[in-house]
């Protein structure tokens, strides 16, 4: 049987050592009649499963080095009357497409936002164009009024800077790829990531964490996300207030993470306007509106949703929802 499959498979006994193998996974090396245990002849798969009786069924990707590349496999384990049969198949063909794929859907995305980036460009380029006008135009250079240009003109030009920054992170596609991964991790990075924002002061900043909350994620763009709602609620609270974090499976196979503030919260009339790109309540030059709507197409790439709720004057209150990762 394993013979005719097309896919690098081999029979495990009761005790974990190779009883036989097939013609692709000779081809990585493995002799069957030296009757060698996974971990000898295959580290990287034996590390990715849950070895030794009793069998169980399992899945895994494993990522390995072959060839001067990185092959990228998803293992079957599979229980048998007396052992376990397990196969591996090459998916780095299908990963690469994935990949290509985000990006081409990240750069569509993009383009959504080309309307909005030639407004909020001219404005202050218009703006650094009329004070070199003012000055070049001016006989007699007041030391005050060069001053208080050449800021116009700096300010100006960091926000510039600024919009282009975040636009092209954006549309850069991570070389980090997907994998399991626990939510509270990335979370807890984001935590020490934010206290060291100079706005953090005294926020005191409790999680309720669950273990089992495991996503198909990208470990970096879920704490760019949570890093940018806890920096979002610690500037708004000022360095003085509590944010409260709760990890939670749901019943619909979902990883739920909720985000909640006593800050001023959102005014009514904003609050439908907060994942729109450069929509932003604050002060001019202190935010460039681009940061939540980023991470609402982020949690969008991993299949989940986001949203906001608030009770003005109380707090708000962000909710990140992501599919269940499960090991079967």
């Amino acid at each position: 049987m394993l013979q005719v499959l097309p896919w690098p498979a081999l029979l495990l006994n009761d005790h974990g050592r190779v009883e036989c193998v097939n013609g692709p996974i000779e081809r990585c090396g493995v002799n069957a009649h030296a009757a060698p245990t996974l971990i000898d002849c295959l580290p990287e798969y034996a590390r990715a499963l849950q070895l030794g009786p009793p069998w169980k069924a399992q899945e895994a990707l494993v990522t390995r080095e072959g060839g001067g590349q990185q092959i990228h496999e998803r293992l079957w384990l599979r229980p048998m009357p007396t052992g376990a049969v397990l196969i591996a198949v090459d998916e780095t063909r299908l990963q690469n497409l994935e990949a290509e794929h985000a990006q081409t859907v990240r750069l569509a995305s993009l383009g959504f936002l080309l309307a909005g980036v030639c407004h909020e460009i001219s404005n202050p380029l218009a703006a650094v164009y009329s004070m070199v006008q003012l000055l070049t135009g001016q006989g007699t250079q007041d030391p005050h009024i060069l001053r208080k240009g050449l800021e116009s003109i700096s300010a100006n030009v960091h926000r510039i800077l600024e919009i282009s920054r975040k636009l092209s992170g954006f549309a850069r596609a991570d070389l980090d790829r997907k994998r399991p991964c626990a939510v509270d991790r990335a979370i807890e990075e984001a935590i020490g990531l934010v206290r060291h924002d100079r706005s953090y002061g005294s926020v005191a900043i409790e999680h309720e964490k669950d273990p089992e909350a495991l996503v198909w994620c990208n470990v970096n763009e879920m704490q760019q996300v949570f890093f940018n709602v806890l920096a979002n609620s610690v500037q708004a609270m000022e360095g003085h207030g509590r944010i409260v974090i709760t990890t939670r499976r749901t019943e619909a196979q979902r990883v739920e993470v909720g985000i909640q503030d006593d800050g001023p919260g959102i005014r009514p009339e904003h609050l439908g306007r907060v994942f729109e790109p450069f929509f932003s309540t604050k002060l001019t030059g202190q935010g460039t509106g681009l940061g939540l709507a980023i991470c609402n197409e982020l949690v969008r790439e991993h299949g989940g949703t986001m949203r906001a709720e608030s009770t003005f004057g109380k707090g708000a209150r962000f909710y990140i929802e992501l599919p269940l990762w499960s090991r079967k």
